[in-house]
């Protein structure tokens, strides 16, 4: 009975695996829209998503592993069942990884450095547009307690008077030009408020 609970588990996590990452694919979706000449993209790259992707493959990948053998040894050793904790965690991984990418697919943010001036673009057709000095009420961020394979994940969020946008580490992490103008832009005029989460989930 023990032997097929783990079968069954371990086949459901291998469905959900290959569901997320071998039909889905990382890569960012394509917004069409024209765009002022001034106003630049803000994103995160298909190697950043990649290596982020192996990284949690990892994390996850050992959380399955110990989740396997506490249900193995668990019966027989009681004080490992104190493991358990730390594998749900890391197979937890996963969810904060989907929804992050999700998020970072289903948006792409344009700035305009020299006027503080924001378009984002969304999958469904929509679109807001701001100014970052003059209309983003308050600015908060939140973050996971650690990092997992040099992976932290976490999202700021900024707050509008109708909106809010989440903008993902993965994007942040991409250190060009225009991403560094645009969170320099964030951090310089905002008293930030940080917040830890074991699931930071958008």
């Amino acid at each position: 009975m023990r032997i097929l609970l783990i079968l069954v588990l371990l086949a459901v996590l291998l469905y959900y695996l290959s569901r997320r990452f071998f039909m889905n694919g990382p890569s960012t979706a394509v917004v069409h829209a024209q765009q002022p000449q001034r106003l630049q993209l803000v994103d995160s790259t298909a190697q950043l998503i990649a290596r982020t992707t192996r990284n949690t493959l990892i994390t996850v990948g050992i959380g399955i592993v110990l989740f396997l053998v506490l249900l193995l040894l668990g019966f027989k050793i009681k004080i490992l069942w104190i493991g358990l904790p730390l594998s749900l965690y890391l197979i937890g991984q996963l969810f904060v990884y989907s929804n992050h990418v999700k998020v970072l697919k289903a948006q792409r943010i344009f700035f305009d450095p020299d006027l503080a001036e924001v378009l984002v673009n969304y999958s469904d057709g929509q679109h807001i547009q701001f100014n970052l000095l003059r209309d983003v009420k308050e600015v908060s961020e939140i973050k996971s307690v650690q990092s997992n394979k040099g992976t932290l994940f976490g999202y700021y969020k900024l707050r509008l008077q109708h909106h809010t946008l989440y903008v993902p580490y993965l994007i942040e992490e991409h250190r060009t030009l225009i991403n560094k103008q645009f969170f320099d832009c964030i951090n310089t005029n905002f008293k930030i408020s940080v917040e830890t989460k074991l699931f930071p989930i958008i």
